[in-house]
């Protein structure tokens, strides 16, 4: 029995090995295609899905890399077209992973820590008096805004 399931699996082999040997080789020397059009890093970074009506679906991890193979989109599909003229490529469609294999995490600090701030009583700095009126009544506004932002009191953790 041993024997025979090797028989049928050759065969299967055999029927397939065909078909499936040059459609294999084309799809690998694509991949390779893309890998020397747009460099190690972005290939890095996206992975061509499917190649549909002449239009490659590309995947991306991170919204960043869409915009790097759209600023190369011209280039990218002029360089894929003449290499591989048989595919009719014409466009490229990206789409961005929803989430990203290596998030950003922000690091778990208290409110406020790594900010240093002064906490010396502040001067009040009056406005020069023998500026023009629209001039002084900015700075006071100015002045009065700056004083408004600033918390009365930082609690250091």
């Amino acid at each position: 029995m041993c024997a025979d399931y090797r028989k049928a699996a050759d065969l299967v082999s055999a029927l397939f090995d065909g078909m499936m040997n040059k459609e294999m080789n084309q799809s690998m020397s694509f991949i390779r295609g893309w890998k020397s059009v747009v460099g190690d890093k972005l290939a890095a970074h996206s992975k061509i899905i499917d190649l549909d009506r002449g239009s490659i679906i590309v995947e991306v991890d991170h919204p960043g890399w869409s915009q790097q193979i759209l600023l190369q989109k011209k280039r990218i599909v002029s360089s894929l077209s003449r290499s591989f003229p048989e595919l009719q490529i014409q466009n490229i469609q990206i789409r961005v992973l929803s989430e990203c294999s290596t998030p950003y995490v922000k690091e778990a600090t208290p409110i406020g820590e790594g900010l240093h701030r002064n906490s010396e009583e502040e001067t009040d700095v009056s406005v020069n008096a023998e500026l023009p009126d629209e001039l002084q009544d900015l700075f006071s506004k100015l002045k009065e805004s700056i004083r408004k932002g600033k918390p009365k009191s930082v609690k250091h953790f």
